[in-house]
């Protein structure tokens, strides 16, 4: 008796129900390596866009000035999916603006990609983080 008793009290995960959990938790593992970095990036992005904006006045319009500026920040950031050419000069009534939008796609898994978009822009001049 004593031992159909004690097997009712028993409870915990089988070897089975165990490496199922495990499989489960490196995925996402897996995926957070191969998203991390584009994540990362992002942040540097944001970080030299914002540099940028901050030593522009309001009506800054050199283009050329804003681009160089933000290769060199991308350079010290490490930046490697975008450059500055890829970055728009906003012109509008409350001042100009720096506009970033790009997508970066990692392989993920034999024939599957995760594509991720970025978008940031920031009004030049501007003290604060953008929209």
């Amino acid at each position: 008796m004593n031992v159909v008793a004690s097997k009712r009290k028993q409870s915990g995960i089988t070897l089975i129900g165990f490496i199922i959990v495990m499989v489960v938790a490196g995925f996402f593992a897996y995926m957070g390596m191969v998203l991390g970095p584009a994540y990362s990036e992002y942040y540097g992005v944001v970080k030299a866009m914002n540099f940028v904006a901050a030593e522009a006045t309001p009506n800054t319009t050199d283009y050329e000035t804003l681009r160089k500026g933000l290769d060199r920040q991308f350079n010290v950031g490490y930046v490697e999916s975008v450059t500055g050419k890829e970055a728009k000069l906003i012109r509008d009534k409350a001042g100009n603006r720096l506009e970033m939008t790009y997508e970066v796609r990692k392989p993920f898994i034999y024939n599957i990609d995760f594509v991720v978009k970025f978008s940031h822009s920031v009004a030049l001049g501007s003290k604060t983080a953008g929209d």
